[in-house]
């Protein structure tokens, strides 16, 4: 007697170690019994180092891959500032009055700003023009930064010469878009700061060599030479929270592993597809089965933009220039894209390679989408961001909460819609696919199991 129960017990016992807890995990084209699976089977009968190599290599590789991604995207920015582009709207007229100009007649000091040009932050161009003109330079992405050169500014520095006591202002403007990027403005304002004080060293002695050149030596007031020219500062599209331009890429990384998490979720433990599929006698199983993951996971997505949209307005003020309503509708849209990806991933790759290049896309996503930092301070390979949809939905949500950037809405928008479209259609089909093969193989268990 007791040995028969010691037998009931034994045959109770669960193998715990050959349990696969995601029965599912390979994609429904696998074979177990294919050509390539036997010979594999056949090399690792004794010890499975095929397995163990590709771990050996995939593991260190997808460590540099990040590597590189998160440390060499961001590594010295400071030395890429020569990709950097800035202009001279030059409004100034010279000076061609006799008694203010004397032996400086005829000179345009504002040309002499093409002397910026070569120094190693950038180029700069020298163009005619006025502060309309600077603006709209800076409005549509043209350059970094627009110096503005009024029409008085000859004028200005040369009464400075001829006036050894009283300081006569010359103001020189500089027109930027912060919101841009705020991290590469941040840059360019502190390379300029350097810039501007050689660049006045150098007006004050060419003109006093000048002058003197000509018969008619002057120098030029201690106050001027001291205080030098005033800059003033025109941000088109200030930031006035930091943490509002963090959101504006930071938010789309949230968004993004939502749809890795809604991917997982929906393929692995959504309980209405066994519901319809596994059940003979259901009809339209497919349809129904298609249908109810679809509004899942729209109403999964929704609430993550939702509660990712309203977080910022729950923590502290900031800009929406475009209404909340666009934030939200923006990041549902958004969200469309990521499900898109991962599904489409999900149905082709078995589960640890589908996590493994769902994660390593989101990375390079986040260091090519001019978030943390613009692709003009990184090495050229990271301006493969242009080919993502996060890289256009960091610049729309720019548009969105500062008016940022007007000019690229259009292409914005298209470029995501066009990943929408393609990735959702294309991973609809592979679930169709995948359904099939499930719906049949239940049939043809349950046809002979009867």
């Amino acid at each position: 007697m007791a040995q028969r129960e010691g037998t009931s017990v034994q045959s109770e016992m669960i193998s715990y170690d050959k349990i696969d807890p995601l029965p599912t995990e390979n994609p429904f084209y696998f074979n177990e019994d294919s050509k390539i699976n036997t010979i594999i089977k056949e090399k690792e009968k004794k010890f499975p180092w095929i397995h163990m190599s590709s771990f050996i290599i995939i593991i260190p590789l997808i460590t540099f891959l990040m590597s590189m991604f998160y440390i060499g995207g961001m590594w010295n920015p400071v030395q890429k500032m020569e990709n950097l582009k800035y202009v001279v709207v030059n409004e100034d007229v010279g000076c061609n009055i006799d008694s203010v100009c004397g032996a400086m007649k005829g000179q345009n000091l504002g040309e002499f700003y093409g002397k910026l040009d070569g120094q190693g932050v950038g180029t700069f161009e020298v163009i005619k023009g006025t502060m309309n003109d600077a603006e709209e330079l800076i409005n549509k992405h043209k350059y970094w930064m627009a110096l503005h050169v009024p029409n008085n500014f000859t004028f200005g520095v040369l009464a400075n010469l001829n006036n050894n006591t009283t300081k006569t202002e010359v103001v020189v403007n500089r027109i930027y878009d912060e919101a841009r990027s705020f991290t590469t403005i941040s840059f360019v304002k502190k390379a300029f700061e350097k810039l501007q004080i050689g660049f006045h060293t150098e007006l004050i002695t060419k003109i006093e060599s000048l002058s003197t050149i000509m018969g008619d030596p002057k120098k030029f007031n201690p106050p001027f030479v001291i205080e030098g020219i005033t800059y003033k500062d025109k941000n088109l599209y200030p930031v006035n929270v930091y943490g509002q331009y963090y959101c504006t890429y930071i938010s789309f990384i949230l968004i993004w592993i939502g749809t890795i998490a809604t991917s997982l979720i929906t393929h692995f433990v959504f309980p209405l597809e066994s519901h319809w599929i596994e059940k003979k006698d259901a009809t339209n199983a497919i349809v129904k089965t298609v249908s109810a993951k679809t509004i899942t996971s729209v109403i999964v997505l929704f609430a993550i933009s939702f509660i990712i949209s309203i977080i910022p307005l729950c923590i502290g003020s900031m800009t929406i220039k475009k209404g909340y309503a666009s934030v939200l509708f923006f990041f549902f849209f958004f969200s469309l894209s990521g499900i898109g990806v991962n599904n489409l991933l999900i149905h082709l790759f078995h589960f640890i390679n589908f996590y493994l290049i769902a994660c390593t896309f989101m990375i390079l996503q986040i260091i090519t989408c001019d978030g943390i930092i613009h692709h003009d301070l990184q090495y050229r390979f990271f301006r493969i961001g242009r080919a993502f949809p996060m890289y256009y939905a960091t610049r729309e949500i720019k548009y969105i909460y500062f008016e940022s950037g007007k000019h690229n809405q259009t292409e914005n928008i298209l470029i995501i819609f066009v990943w929408v479209i393609v990735t959702q259609v294309a991973s609809y089909y592979l679930y169709y696919l995948e359904l099939n093969v499930k719906r049949a193989k239940y049939l043809k268990k349950n046809s002979i199991s009867k």
